[in-house]
């Protein structure tokens, strides 16, 4: 896997703060692995750009405005990392509405209930996500993605802030290569 950093996708919710990766290219700048996901899946020309600002709206307004990475969302356990969105639960509205034959799937990864890392995903069409033509290679990026991050937590080279919502290096520093 090539080196990544890992950078704010989006802080402006009150409860929970999204981080992306993207893969670090000196020659020139890469869109992050979310960017392109919600760029193909927000598309005009997409099939399923309803779909995907749905997941839009559940991941900025829901997860990080009103509820937090609570268990809710965070039920498609995919090996190490999760999918979003979560299975239709009756007594969360946002969810419910999704439905189970929700098309999309984004790989993610919940550090914890203010802290999510986003990758990237796709449409969700066998049983299984590694069925999946096309969303298998998202699957196993995912997972090599939260191996790396695990050690870092584990390791002390990546850390949790004091107020539990943001990452930083070990030495401080706002920029994370991973």
């Amino acid at each position: 896997m090539n080196i990544f950093v890992l950078e704010i996708w989006y802080d402006e919710g009150s409860i929970c703060t999204f981080y992306m990766v993207r893969y670090l290219d000196n020659d020139h700048e890469i869109n992050s692995e979310t960017d392109q996901f919600f760029d193909t899946y927000t598309s005009s020309e997409h099939q399923f750009q309803i779909n995907g600002y749905e997941l839009f709206r559940l991941i900025t307004e829901s997860i990080a405005n009103k509820y937090g990475a609570t268990d809710d969302f965070f039920d498609r356990v995919e090996n190490k990392a999760q999918a979003l969105p979560p299975k239709p639960k009756m007594y969360v509205e946002e969810i419910k509405e999704m439905g189970s034959q929700f098309p999309l799937r984004l790989f993610c990864y919940r550090i914890s209930e203010q802290i999510v890392v986003l990758f990237n995903g796709g449409i969700k069409n066998a049983y299984s996500a590694q069925d999946s033509k096309g969303l298998s290679i998202r699957f196993y990026e995912a997972q090599a993605f939260v191996r790396i991050i695990e050690e870092a937590l584990r390791s002390g080279c990546l850390i949790i802030t004091d107020n539990e919502r943001y990452l930083k290096n070990f030495d401080n520093d706002d920029q994370i290569i991973l």
